[in-house]
Protein backbone atom coordinates (compact mmCIF):
# COMPACT_ATOMS: atom_id res chain seq x y z
CA UNK A 1 0.00 0.00 0.00
CA UNK A 2 2.64 2.46 1.01
CA UNK A 3 4.82 1.71 -2.27
CA UNK A 4 1.71 2.36 -4.27
CA UNK A 5 1.06 5.72 -3.00
CA UNK A 6 4.31 6.58 -3.28
CA UNK A 7 4.35 5.81 -7.11
CA UNK A 8 1.34 7.55 -7.58
CA UNK A 9 2.41 10.47 -5.89
CA UNK A 10 5.62 10.55 -7.39
CA UNK A 11 3.60 10.50 -10.79
CA UNK A 12 1.89 13.28 -10.18
CA UNK A 13 4.76 15.46 -8.86
CA UNK A 14 6.33 14.32 -11.78
CA UNK A 15 3.73 15.71 -14.32
CA UNK A 16 2.90 18.71 -12.06
CA UNK A 17 6.99 19.47 -12.75
CA UNK A 18 6.60 18.96 -16.52
CA UNK A 19 3.85 20.87 -17.90
CA UNK A 20 5.02 23.96 -15.14
CA UNK A 21 8.50 23.78 -17.13
CA UNK A 22 6.67 23.32 -20.50
CA UNK A 23 4.77 26.48 -19.38
CA UNK A 24 7.45 28.99 -18.67
CA UNK A 25 9.89 27.63 -21.63
CA UNK A 26 6.85 27.79 -24.15
CA UNK A 27 5.76 31.43 -21.96
CA UNK A 28 9.38 33.11 -22.14
CA UNK A 29 10.36 31.74 -25.54
CA UNK A 30 6.88 33.19 -27.54
CA UNK A 31 7.83 36.48 -25.33
CA UNK A 32 11.16 36.45 -26.06
CA UNK A 33 10.37 36.17 -29.85
CA UNK A 34 7.78 38.58 -29.84
CA UNK A 35 10.02 41.16 -28.62
CA UNK A 36 11.39 42.10 -31.74
CA UNK A 37 8.43 41.65 -33.96
CA UNK A 38 6.41 45.12 -34.58
CA UNK A 39 3.28 44.89 -32.45
CA UNK A 40 -0.16 46.41 -31.86
CA UNK A 41 -1.72 48.85 -29.36
CA UNK A 42 -5.27 48.60 -28.26
CA UNK A 43 -6.60 52.02 -28.42
CA UNK A 44 -9.94 51.84 -27.78
CA UNK A 45 -9.59 49.45 -25.13
CA UNK A 46 -11.64 50.45 -21.58
CA UNK A 47 -8.07 49.80 -19.69
CA UNK A 48 -7.16 52.92 -20.42
CA UNK A 49 -10.01 54.38 -17.95
CA UNK A 50 -8.77 52.23 -14.80
CA UNK A 51 -6.95 53.80 -12.41
CA UNK A 52 -3.41 52.57 -11.33
CA UNK A 53 -3.94 50.22 -7.85
CA UNK A 54 -0.46 48.86 -7.47
CA UNK A 55 -1.37 47.05 -4.69
CA UNK A 56 -3.56 44.72 -6.97
CA UNK A 57 -0.19 43.10 -7.78
CA UNK A 58 -0.97 40.96 -4.79
CA UNK A 59 -3.94 39.58 -6.04
CA UNK A 60 -2.43 39.55 -9.70
CA UNK A 61 0.55 36.88 -8.00
CA UNK A 62 -1.53 35.17 -5.71
CA UNK A 63 -2.54 33.19 -9.17
CA UNK A 64 0.63 31.33 -8.76
CA UNK A 65 -0.36 29.46 -5.63
CA UNK A 66 -3.21 28.30 -7.62
CA UNK A 67 -1.57 25.09 -9.39
CA UNK A 68 -0.15 23.94 -6.40
CA UNK A 69 -3.76 23.90 -4.50
CA UNK A 70 -4.96 22.15 -7.43
CA UNK A 71 -1.47 19.56 -7.23
CA UNK A 72 -2.53 18.82 -3.00
CA UNK A 73 -6.50 18.67 -3.88
CA UNK A 74 -7.15 16.42 -7.29
CA UNK A 75 -5.51 13.42 -5.96
CA UNK A 76 -6.91 10.91 -8.61
CA UNK A 77 -4.05 10.08 -11.18
CA UNK A 78 -6.21 9.65 -14.27
CA UNK A 79 -7.60 12.72 -13.37
CA UNK A 80 -4.76 14.79 -13.01
CA UNK A 81 -3.20 13.64 -15.84
CA UNK A 82 -6.39 14.35 -17.87
CA UNK A 83 -6.23 18.09 -16.21
CA UNK A 84 -2.33 18.21 -17.27
CA UNK A 85 -3.13 17.82 -20.64
CA UNK A 86 -5.99 20.60 -20.81
CA UNK A 87 -3.35 22.87 -19.30
CA UNK A 88 -0.80 22.19 -21.43
CA UNK A 89 -3.35 22.38 -24.70
CA UNK A 90 -4.05 25.91 -23.36
CA UNK A 91 -0.38 27.25 -23.48
CA UNK A 92 0.01 25.77 -26.70
CA UNK A 93 -3.22 27.54 -28.24
CA UNK A 94 -2.52 30.71 -26.17
CA UNK A 95 0.91 30.64 -27.61
CA UNK A 96 -0.53 30.39 -31.30
CA UNK A 97 -2.64 33.68 -30.49
CA UNK A 98 0.34 34.97 -29.19
CA UNK A 99 2.46 34.50 -32.04
CA UNK A 100 -0.45 35.54 -35.02
CA UNK A 101 -1.52 39.00 -33.03
CA UNK A 102 1.55 40.06 -31.76
CA UNK A 103 0.31 43.43 -29.24
CA UNK A 104 1.89 45.44 -26.43
CA UNK A 105 0.57 47.67 -23.98
CA UNK A 106 1.80 50.97 -22.02
CA UNK A 107 2.42 50.36 -18.80
CA UNK A 108 2.14 52.64 -15.54
CA UNK A 109 5.03 54.57 -13.76
CA UNK A 110 6.12 53.00 -10.52
CA UNK A 111 6.33 54.47 -7.79
CA UNK A 112 8.97 54.14 -4.17
CA UNK A 113 5.91 52.19 -2.47
CA UNK A 114 6.03 48.33 -1.38
CA UNK A 115 3.43 47.35 -4.12
CA UNK A 116 5.36 50.17 -6.54
CA UNK A 117 8.31 47.98 -6.19
CA UNK A 118 6.89 44.62 -6.50
CA UNK A 119 5.42 46.26 -9.71
CA UNK A 120 8.31 47.38 -10.84
CA UNK A 121 9.78 43.93 -10.13
CA UNK A 122 6.84 42.10 -12.73
CA UNK A 123 7.10 44.59 -15.49
CA UNK A 124 11.32 43.73 -15.43
CA UNK A 125 10.37 40.11 -15.29
CA UNK A 126 7.20 39.85 -17.66
CA UNK A 127 7.69 42.03 -20.53
CA UNK A 128 4.37 43.49 -22.51
CA UNK A 129 4.45 40.81 -25.53
CA UNK A 130 2.06 37.62 -24.63
CA UNK A 131 -1.25 39.18 -24.01
CA UNK A 132 -4.09 38.01 -26.17
CA UNK A 133 -5.93 35.71 -25.00
CA UNK A 134 -4.64 36.12 -21.26
CA UNK A 135 -2.99 33.56 -19.98
CA UNK A 136 -2.93 34.95 -16.81
CA UNK A 137 -6.84 34.58 -16.38
CA UNK A 138 -7.61 31.71 -18.41
CA UNK A 139 -5.41 29.37 -15.80
CA UNK A 140 -6.51 31.10 -12.93
CA UNK A 141 -10.12 30.38 -14.23
CA UNK A 142 -9.04 26.67 -14.70
CA UNK A 143 -7.25 26.36 -11.83
CA UNK A 144 -10.27 27.20 -10.15
CA UNK A 145 -12.80 25.17 -11.35
CA UNK A 146 -10.32 22.35 -10.51
CA UNK A 147 -10.24 22.69 -7.70
CA UNK A 148 -13.86 23.43 -6.84
CA UNK A 149 -14.53 19.72 -8.82
CA UNK A 150 -12.57 18.26 -6.07
CA UNK A 151 -13.90 20.45 -3.19
CA UNK A 152 -17.75 21.51 -4.83
CA UNK A 153 -17.94 23.85 -1.69
CA UNK A 154 -15.05 25.91 -2.87
CA UNK A 155 -16.65 27.04 -5.83
CA UNK A 156 -17.89 30.27 -4.61
CA UNK A 157 -14.57 31.03 -2.96
CA UNK A 158 -12.12 29.90 -5.89
CA UNK A 159 -14.50 31.54 -8.94
CA UNK A 160 -13.97 34.45 -6.91
CA UNK A 161 -10.15 34.18 -6.32
CA UNK A 162 -10.04 34.17 -10.25
CA UNK A 163 -12.38 36.91 -10.73
CA UNK A 164 -10.01 38.78 -8.64
CA UNK A 165 -6.98 37.89 -10.36
CA UNK A 166 -8.38 38.81 -13.96
CA UNK A 167 -9.44 42.22 -12.23
CA UNK A 168 -6.06 42.78 -11.05
CA UNK A 169 -4.48 42.82 -14.69
CA UNK A 170 -6.57 45.56 -15.49
CA UNK A 171 -5.73 47.67 -12.71
CA UNK A 172 -2.03 47.10 -13.04
CA UNK A 173 -1.99 47.26 -16.76
CA UNK A 174 -0.94 43.79 -17.13
CA UNK A 175 -3.46 42.95 -19.66
CA UNK A 176 -6.14 44.95 -21.79
CA UNK A 177 -10.06 43.87 -21.21
CA UNK A 178 -10.14 41.99 -24.44
CA UNK A 179 -7.17 39.92 -23.01
CA UNK A 180 -9.41 39.28 -19.88
CA UNK A 181 -12.37 38.11 -21.83
CA UNK A 182 -10.38 36.12 -24.23
CA UNK A 183 -8.97 34.46 -21.74
CA UNK A 184 -11.97 33.15 -19.54
CA UNK A 185 -13.45 31.97 -22.89
CA UNK A 186 -10.04 29.92 -23.31
CA UNK A 187 -10.63 28.50 -20.02
CA UNK A 188 -13.87 27.38 -20.19
CA UNK A 189 -13.68 26.07 -23.21
CA UNK A 190 -11.33 24.27 -21.72
CA UNK A 191 -13.06 23.21 -18.70
CA UNK A 192 -15.61 22.01 -20.97
CA UNK A 193 -13.19 19.67 -22.67
CA UNK A 194 -12.39 18.26 -19.50
CA UNK A 195 -15.37 17.43 -18.19
CA UNK A 196 -16.81 15.87 -21.45
CA UNK A 197 -13.31 13.75 -21.15
CA UNK A 198 -14.52 13.19 -17.66
CA UNK A 199 -18.05 12.19 -18.49
CA UNK A 200 -16.71 9.55 -20.98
Amino acid sequence: MAATFTWKSAERYALFAAVYAFWAVLYFAVGRWNLGRPASVIVWDPVWHFPKISAFVIPYLSAFAMPFLVLATMRDRRTFRRFSLIGAATFVVSSAFFAAWPLTILRYQTGTGLFDRMLEWLYLVDKPTNLFPSLHVSMAFLFAKAVAYVRPKWNPWMVGWATLVAASTLFIRQHYLVDVIGGIIMAYAGWWLFLRWERR
